[in-house]
């Protein structure tokens, strides 16, 4: 890309954001009528004059088409009350176009952004000016005086530093209606404005979002005496935050070049404007806060190139040390598998042997309760078989008993006389036969022996 067609770029970078301070501008003069839009117009001649002349004494061609000294002197007067006289914002212009700017080498050699340090050294040669605020009123009208008689008091800043901002609504801080700078209360129509260089292109994104995330989160963690919502919008409100980090923190000529340098940027810029406005009596602390951070956008960018090496280097040695250390886990995987397959396997057997010795031990106790049950129901029956002969036993005694009753003991005893009587009688026939047959088989063997003879 040449040198040409970035200027080119710059300068329509220029025209943007200048054409967006203009829309602001018109919201100043809804609150303090055409001075707001006075103070705007001498600004930007005496900045323009400055600004020719300058390039004339270092022997440089003016470049009419070059809008960066509009759009610096628009920034400036919007920074000042709308009751600044004009001889102020004229000198405050000149000095920011010649000695802030020019001094350094104009544009491209720029160490400070000169609306800033020209904002500071006139707070300092005129603080009765630019620390006392008219009121804001709709449709409003200021004096057009070079000094105006209306009355002027403190900052929204100041009352709610002070803890006495209960008169402000939201509607109020959202739209803008708070004493201050003419052109840094609306926070609606900066953000807006914001939101349309974001999608231009216009402003660095890390730095929007992290300035823009981390003064939030430090007014909400550590209120100035609102919370909740109140807290978060004061914190874009008051101190001229907003407009300060959308238009001058956010100017690509002084933010660093790489991403992790602009986000600490922007954080180093959030965390500065709040300490300045919590310790300090600076109510716009940003503007004081950004100097000093241009001084060091180098060296963010150095040191974010030493943490992308350190990275690099610690992410070799990570990745080699992992290495070897998967090595060795993977051993050591590989070694406990095995043990825990073996330790499994043995318990696998163990459960296995437990439900087969439960089984038996269950099958041998179905066994023995039916021989239990066998040998109860013989008991049983043995009982009954005993129970059954004892019966019959006793009642045969009983019929004995019977029997040996008195009225029978005559009859028995005769019977009994009779039986042996005639048992008696039958030995005497028995024996008397025996006899017989004795004596004739004596003489049948007297005949055979006869007999035998003869022959």
């Amino acid at each position: 890309m040449s040198i040409d067609k970035i200027d080119k770029s710059e300068k329509l970078r220029y025209g943007k954001n200048t054409a967006l301070l203009f829309t602001i501008v018109f919201m100043s003069c809804y609150f303090y009528g055409l001075r707001a839009l006075y103070v705007t117009a001498v600004s930007a001649v005496s900045s323009v004059a400055a600004e020719y002349f300058a390039c004339v004494a270092r022997r440089k061609k003016y470049d009419w088409s070059d809008t960066s000294p509009i759009m610096s002197a628009v920034l400036l007067a919007l920074l000042m009350p709308a009751s600044v006289p004009y001889t102020v914002i004229a000198f405050a212009s000149a000095f920011m176009a010649t000695v802030c700017k020019h001094a350094f080498g104009g544009n491209g050699n720029l160490i400070f952004n000169p609306v800033c340090v020209s904002y500071i050294f006139t707070t300092f040669c005129f603080p009765s000016d630019i620390v006392r605020y008219p009121e804001p009123i709709p449709f409003g009208s200021l004096d057009t005086a070079n000094r105006v008689s209306d009355a002027l008091g403190h900052s929204y800043t100041y009352a709610l530093d002070n803890g006495t901002s209960s008169a402000f609504s939201l509607l109020d801080i959202i739209w803008g209606k708070l004493a201050g700078p003419m052109g840094t209360s609306s926070v609606l129509i900066i953000l807006i404005a914001g939101i349309a260089l974001y999608f231009l292109g216009d402003i660095p994104t890390a730095v929007f979002f992290a300035g823009f995330g981390a003064n939030v989160l430090l007014n909400v963690l550590f209120p100035f005496g609102e919370t909740g919502w109140y807290a978060v919008l004061n914190s874009l409100a008051a101190g001229s935050y907003l407009f300060t980090l959308v238009f001058l923190a956010c100017d690509l000529r002084f933010v660093p070049k790489r991403d992790f340098s602009q986000i600490l940027y922007g954080i180093a810029f959030a965390g500065s404007a709040f300490l300045i406005r919590k310790y300090t009596s600076i109510e716009n602390s940003g503007v004081f806060a950004l100097p000093a951070l241009n001084i060091f956008c180098g060296e963010l960018d150095r040191l974010t190139d030493a943490l992308e090496r350190f990275a690099l280097f610690l992410w070799k040695w990570i990745r080699i040390i992992s290495a070897l250390a998967a090595k060795k886990i993977w051993k050591f995987t590989v070694v406990a598998a095995k043990w825990a397959a073996k330790a499994f396997d043995r318990f696998c057997e163990y459960v296995a042997g437990r439900i087969v010795e439960r089984k038996k031990r269950q099958l041998g106790e179905t066994d023995s309760d039916k021989d239990r049950d066998n040998n109860k129901a013989r008991s049983d029956e043995n009982t009954l078989q005993i129970s059954g002969i004892v019966g019959i036993v006793s009642k045969e005694e009983d019929d004995e008993e019977d029997k040996t009753a008195p009225g029978t003991i005559l009859e028995d005893f005769a019977e009994i006389s009779d039986e042996s009587e005639s048992n008696d009688e039958n030995a005497d026939k028995d024996i008397n036969a025996g006899d017989e047959d004795v004596s004739h088989d004596e003489a049948s063997d007297g005949d055979d022996n006869n007999g035998g003879e003869g022959d």
